[in-house]
């Protein structure tokens, strides 16, 4: 018998919803995720921020291209970079579970106070998890 549990289960209801969603956006591309960031606002919710970044995408919504949305989300990481690099805690345990990733990189958005909106901290947050290739994808945009 197997001293871990192995019985999937759901996360609990009182989960806070941006944590379950973070966790979702963990899987995806950076340049979805800078797309997402660039066209965030302070008054946008991160559900509707990326069905804004994915209508991009397709080009099916007019007067912004998902490029122009990248070009914009790498604008805003490299202004919040440094500062969630300082604010990060130094000696933070890197850990497999991913809601506890979650909850240290939106620990580390919040101490940077580098976005004052719902949207911005979840996709700055989803960056600050995947820098190494941020970094990359917003060097090249």
């Amino acid at each position: 018998m197997s001293e871990y549990d192995t019985v999937f289960s759901l996360p609990s209801v009182d989960e806070d919803p941006d944590t379950e969603l973070g966790v979702l956006l963990m899987g995806l591309r950076p340049e979805r995720l800078l797309a997402a960031l660039g066209v965030a606002s302070e008054d946008d919710d991160p559900a509707t921020t990326m069905l804004v970044a994915d209508q991009l995408h397709h080009d099916a919504r007019p007067g912004m291209t998902f490029a122009a949305a990248v070009a914009a989300g790498g604008d805003r990481w490299r202004a919040a970079r440094p500062l969630l690099s300082a604010a990060a805690p130094e000696a933070a345990t890197r850990s497999a579970a991913l809601r506890r990733l979650w909850a240290t990189a939106m620990d580390t958005v919040t101490a940077a106070v580098v976005a004052p909106g719902r949207a911005e901290r979840v996709y700055l947050a989803a960056c600050w998890l995947r820098k190494d290739e941020i970094d990359q994808v917003a060097t090249t945009h």
